[in-house]
């Protein structure tokens, strides 16, 4: 699974940035830090319901502890919790979320994991950690919404956002001591709904806008409209969206003359928190289960579909080794119906789609057995329903 996704970084292939695109990142920061710093201090909380609420409420383990005792009994009960709370992991395959981060109308699969980390460091630096991440959202404007479960653009789709539940919860434990030592233990704390809303949330826009940038790059390829904001920040950001597709438009331009491997072909697209869309498309390392396997699957496919199409007049022998792992990690989806019974019928044709559109991209000669349908969507097929 970890090979399939973190594909293996090689030489970079004579990788050329558009001549712009250091200035357009310097603006996109800006603006990245503009939004945070105002979300950080404006004291708004999310509702009491939130699923980030619950998980902070639900895993109860003394603050009191050191840090070091406090961080290994978080980890040996997280996962524990999280299939509580019904989320995707290792150990429970979870369902589908409506709405909790992007608002209504987004399918949500939220991957809970333990992925090791520095905890001294995220202790000392707890504002600035990332616990929750973005896989996988379908909005292509670059206007920084947070996402905090309202719409707040004219594109929904699939999101698939990652939960590192110990880094969390380190956090939050800087956090109350943080208040503690600014209150002195008395009335007047931040409340837990506050924490999410002015520090998690916001730290969740560095994640987003690379894959937001991604999908801008898939829009312009295709032809399709990219999408637009529907809220306003109450403070002014300046637009690069022009700036960003010329420079897109010129990346694009250059894959189309130049073979890549599917590596160089996402090291080619410069990002803006990671240096390139290679880096910003890795998932969190855990255990290659059936159970947490198929939320990090579709977190992929636009990635997968975005390098088999780029790559398409590359000489097959510089992607075989993919091409082959490709076809035979999709043979193995087939066999074991992985994606049967974790989501809507409609939501899971929608991904079946997209693997057979991959499949032929991947085997252009070769028949592959298609991933077929659930049960449920042979009975919607068979009773004639439109799907």
């Amino acid at each position: 699974m970890h090979t399939l996704f973190n594909l293996v970084p090689r030489a970079l292939q004579g990788i050329q940035v558009p001549p712009l695109w250091p200035y357009v990142r310097e603006g996109l920061t800006r603006n990245i830090a503009q939004v945070i710093s105002y979300y950080r201090n404006a004291p708004m909380a999310v509702k009491g319901n939130h699923i980030l609420v619950k998980l902070i409420q639900t895993v109860n383990v003394p603050l009191s502890h050191n840090l070091e005792r406090y961080y290994a009994n978080v980890d040996a009960v997280s996962l524990n919790r999280a299939t509580a709370l019904k989320m995707t992991s290792s150990i429970n395959p979870g369902r589908l979320f409506d709405g909790d981060f992007y608002g209504p109308g987004h399918d949500e699969i939220v991957v809970a994991h333990t992925e090791p980390f520095d905890f001294d460091r995220a202790d000392r630096d707890w504002r600035n950690v990332t616990p929750v991440r973005v896989l996988r959202h379908p909005r292509s404007d670059l206007y920084l919404n947070l996402p905090n479960g309202h719409l707040t653009g004219t594109e929904t789709g699939i999101v698939v956002i990652a939960i590192n539940i110990p880094m969390l919860m380190v956090q939050y434990r800087a956090f109350r001591r943080d208040q503690d030592r600014i209150t002195g233990g008395l009335d007047g704390e931040k409340s837990t709904m506050m924490f999410v809303h002015m520090y998690v949330l916001p730290n969740m826009i560095f994640s987003h806008i690379d894959q937001a940038l991604f999908n801008r790059v898939l829009k312009l390829r295709s032809g399709e409209e990219v999408g637009q904001s529907i809220k306003r920040h109450p403070f002014a950001l300046i637009d690069y969206t022009s700036k960003v597709d010329s420079c897109y438009g010129i990346v694009l331009e250059n894959l189309t003359k130049t073979g890549k491997n599917f590596v160089g072909v996402l090291q080619s697209v410069p990002a803006v928190v990671k240096e390139n869309m290679e880096q910003a498309m890795h998932v969190p390392d855990m255990a290659p289960t059936r159970q947490g396997m198929w939320g990090l699957a579709i977190s992929r496919l636009p990635a997968l579909d975005f390098v088999l199409t780029m790559a398409k007049d590359t000489p097959e022998t510089r992607n075989q080794a993919d091409l082959n792992l490709i076809n035979r990690t999709f043979l193995g989806w087939s066999q074991e119906r992985l994606f049967e019974g974790v989501m809507d019928p409609l939501v899971q044709q929608d991904v079946i789609e997209e693997i057979r559109e991959i499949e032929r991209k991947a085997s252009p000669r070769a028949q592959l057995p298609s991933i077929p349908p659930s049960r449920s969507q042979e009975h919607v097929e068979q009773s004639g329903s439109a799907v």
